[in-house]
């Protein structure tokens, strides 16, 4: 199980975090395959639904071994 958070870019790469609204995840989180890095946020990357311009995105919440556990999951479902 991985924790997430919701992100969101809008059109013109303003990204917004929706901390408000963490959540566990069992398997894919499929369509969110695009990962990006993040910088200056709590989470060092996300996964965005698009891979360019307005996307929602889910980012896995660092803890011990989330975030490998959470590629896994993704690659899995690719």
């Amino acid at each position: 199980m991985t924790k997430y958070v919701p992100y969101i870019r809008t059109e013109q790469g303003y990204i917004e975090r929706k901390d408000y609204a963490i959540f566990n995840a069992y398997g894919s989180v499929s369509p969110y395959v695009h990962k990006e890095a993040l910088a200056g946020w709590p989470e060092p990357m996300v996964f965005w639904d698009h891979p360019a311009g307005a996307s929602v995105g889910l980012a896995p919440l660092p803890s011990a071994g989330n975030e490998e556990s959470a590629e896994l999951d993704l690659n899995h479902k690719q």
